[in-house]
């Protein structure tokens, strides 16, 4: 059940045991509600990548290497940062949610939607040249030539993916998070259809490789943004919120809106672009190593989706005690989430090591890839409760409002320190994709580190 706004409710410093046990225990719950359903579209949305990952790995590993160049790159790094541009429309909604001003909600998605549809063209923009662009970051003729039909392939349904975002964000900032979770669920099960016959080939279909698994993964998204838009339209149960009044307001009346995405953009951007740099830096090392640092990112995307679900349920619930002024519930659900996001990490990581080796064979049987998989495999459980964890708190800080520090500390984390770091390590020292995991782990530690300072420090003036 939601947490409903509390017009009546007055925040307070002073409180005993049986408060905090309360809170703990209420934002558990609520946090637990809300992240399960956004871990599950998130998730959704992973799966149906490695189902990719799944079925072009085992149809060749050539293929799957254009597949990791060309989904790892610049079209991961294009579709993050929209993704960050649009993150305002999710702390928005929940901050207009909070205080019970429904229509307000309501126009925070209408807003975003020709937004998503303008963020998605540049993104098409970007990975138009990919050809170009690969060969450039000096890739060989033929890994720049087929990566960048993938990367082409993508990015003309990255709007239509944007938009889709746009959709989820609105309806998680509402506490209604479940609607995404079950499109994506019907979406996973048409993908391994459509990514059988175009991978492998069926009838008169020839087999595409990697380049038919990006062209279903298009397909899919181009029907996922259709379907949500019109379930946001029709469901009588959102009509309160206004979304089908049409937005006549200016572009300066939703600036915060935007700047808030301004810098989740750039933070999550310098983030994305410091691990497309680690691709790259696998791809200089052959075909076999930037295929299996494809096979252990897939894992490890896997596993952040908790942290995103967690860190997305995090932003709602600190916004909306933001929005009441209390410091002290502030402080509870952002301490909440990351306590639960670390528990959960340590728990699925327990899995992944015990399980290394039969996951590994589920990606490939080629006895090469998987001796290189292997020990990277290994290393993952200790890795993802920093990189997890700084996520969280990242998002928490958002929903107090915070723009520009995440997007330095972050920026600091993962391009001044983890990028040279993985170039030393897996390149100069020729460890290579081994040295590249290990710097995602110290790039993580530090991330989190610093972002819970920053989040201890920036709670304590709530209400002031």
């Amino acid at each position: 059940m939601s947490e409903q706004p509390n017009k009546s409710y007055q925040p307070t410093d002073h409180h005993d045991a049986s408060w905090y046990r309360e809170r703990f225990l209420r934002h558990t719950s609520q946090i637990f509600g809300l992240s399960w359903p956004a871990i599950m579209s998130r998730m959704g949305a992973m799966v149906m990548a490695t189902v990719d990952t799944i079925m072009v790995g085992q149809y060749s590993t050539t293929e799957l290497a254009y597949l990791n160049l060309g989904t790892g790159t610049f079209v991961m790094l294009a579709l993050v940062m929209a993704y960050g541009m649009l993150l305002g429309t999710l702390v928005y909604s929940a901050d207009a949610y909070g205080r019970g001003d429904y229509k307000s909600a309501g126009a925070v998605w209408r807003r975003s939607l020709p937004y998503a549809v303008g963020l998605g063209i540049i993104c098409l923009l970007i990975c138009l040249p990919s050809e170009t662009l690969f060969l450039w970051m000096g890739q060989t003729a033929e890994m720049a030539r087929e990566g960048g039909k993938v990367m082409t392939i993508h990015g003309i349904g990255l709007f239509s993916h944007l938009v889709f975002f746009s959709c989820i964000a609105f309806l998680e900032g509402i506490e209604k998070p479940k609607v995404a979770m079950y499109a994506m669920v019907l979406a996973n099960i048409v993908n391994v259809v459509l990514n059988y016959v175009l991978v492998h080939g069926w009838g008169d279909i020839p087999a595409m490789g990697a380049s038919g698994s990006a062209i279903a993964t298009t397909i899919l998204r181009f029907l996922m943004a259709a379907s949500m838009v019109l379930y946001i339209l029709k469901a009588p149960s959102l009509e309160k919120f206004g979304v089908r009044i049409p937005w006549t307001g200016k572009w300066s009346d939703w600036a915060k809106q935007r700047v808030m995405g301004y810098a989740a953009a750039l933070s999550l951007g310098a983030e994305v672009a410091a691990f497309s740099l680690l691709v790259v830096f696998a791809g200089w090392m052959g075909t076999e190593p930037v295929a299996a640092w494809g096979v252990v990112v897939n894992v490890i995307s896997l596993m952040f989706m908790l942290s995103a679900g967690i860190g997305s349920a995090a932003s709602v619930r600190v916004g909306i005690a933001n929005s009441r002024h209390d410091r002290a519930d502030v402080k509870m659900a952002g301490w909440t989430s990351l306590l639960l996001n670390t528990v959960g990490l340590i728990i699925v990581g327990a899995f992944v090591w015990w399980g290394a080796e039969g996951i590994t064979h589920f990606y490939t049987d080629d006895p090469a890839l998987i001796n290189l998989i292997m020990p990277v495999m290994l290393l993952v459980p200790y890795v993802m409760p920093f990189d997890g964890g700084q996520a969280v708190v990242s998002n928490a800080l958002r929903g107090l409002g915070e723009t520009w520090v995440p997007t330095v500390i972050q920026a600091i984390s993962y391009m001044l320190i983890m990028t040279p770091l993985s170039y030393y390590l897996g390149i100069t020292l020729d460890q290579g994709i081994f040295g590249l995991m290990v710097s995602v782990w110290i790039g993580g530690v530090v991330s989190v580190l610093l972002l819970s300072w920053r989040f201890h420090t920036r709670s304590n003036y709530v209400g002031e």
